[in-house]
């Protein structure tokens, strides 16, 4: 049977997407290093650009040209009006001009006036980097959950508001690509907190209604690992109760404070893991499914990313 990672890492485009602050930037990341591992030519989109995964590699923000970052590893950050001159180049075979700002204006003006157009560059910039196999593996750091439906769903849209013609034509290949569930997918990254869980059930269910991409897997990152053993729970456990029974400790009176920390942490724990299997279970049984601890100590760096990745690597590989 095929591990997990390696039917992710199958797919040939691949939108990481969660609620902010969920940390989808560093999972997009992860899965990339352990895509170019594999001697995969890997391509990482920074949907929403801020630089944060050049940052990762000590570089300063590429931009919307592929800067190599590590060997099969390219980096580059999203821009709606860059993809526009590309495609105008591409397509219509239009010069870039010299001055881009009455064409810039121009398109703020459609855009803010067409539902779809910023929406329908980025996802036909990374279906186009696909269409031409530049890469094996394009990973789109994508926008929050708040936003991908109306991204993934956007050459459906605009490609019904012109039923002929070339904008039709090159929204179908961009669908075609889309709907393919051997190359394309999603992989949701949620916390295990109420509102990052409620935004990933609802977007899996909106996803499925609304565009024609297929889930891929489910990361939650950021969980609070167990430290206490069986054993050493049992013993907290036993000394919470006779706390609570007003049972004097004698010499252990000094425990009460760890043993109060103990049992909040525990509490904390158990009910990450009842909202982690609230998502695994309303997912379908054979999607990949992980779970990344929160890293202490390490909190930004290409370091946090590599732990990340090699925690993914272990998850995915079961």
């Amino acid at each position: 049977m095929t591990a997990p990672l390696d039917s992710i890492l199958s797919k040939r485009l691949i939108f990481v997407t969660g609620k902010g602050g969920v940390g989808k930037t560093t999972v997009s990341t992860a899965l990339g290093l352990l895509a170019a591992r594999r001697g995969l030519r890997t391509l990482i989109c920074e949907v929403e650009p801020k630089g944060e995964v050049s940052r990762f590699f000590g570089i300063k923000s590429g931009g919307f040209v592929p800067v190599n970052v590590a060997e099969n590893l390219d980096v580059m950050e999203m821009s709606t009006e860059a993809a526009l001159y590309e495609y105008l180049k591409l397509y219509l075979r239009l010069p870039i001009p010299v001055r881009l700002t009455p064409l810039a204006k121009t398109f703020d003006f459609v855009a803010n006036a067409a539902p779809g157009v910023r929406e329908i560059l980025v996802v036909g910039k990374l279906c186009y980097e696909v269409r031409e196999r530049h890469y094996d593996v394009v990973l789109a750091d994508a926008s929050s959950s708040g936003h991908i439906v109306s991204q993934l769903s956007s050459p459906q849209g605009v490609g019904d508001l012109f039923p002929i013609g070339l904008v039709r034509d090159q929204t179908d290949w961009m669908l075609e690509i889309l709907a393919d569930r051997e190359q394309t997918g999603i992989c949701l990254v949620a916390t295990a907190e109420e509102t990052p869980i409620e935004e990933s059930l609802e977007l899996n269910q909106r996803l499925k209604e609304q565009t024609v991409v297929s889930l891929v897997a489910a990361i939650v990152n950021k969980v609070i690992p167990s430290v206490f053993s069986n054993l050493e729970r049992t013993t907290f456990e036993g000394l919470s109760a006779l706390l609570d029974a007003g049972v004097e400790l004698g010499a252990l009176d000094g425990l009460a404070n760890l043993i109060e920390a103990t049992r909040l942490w525990s509490s904390l724990g158990e009910r990450q893991e009842s909202l982690i299997q609230r998502l695994r279970s309303a997912l379908p049984k054979q999607t990949p499914f992980a779970v990344v601890p929160t890293i202490p100590g390490v909190h930004v760096g290409l370091s946090v990313v590599t732990e990340v990745a090699e925690t993914l690597e272990v998850e995915l590989s079961l």
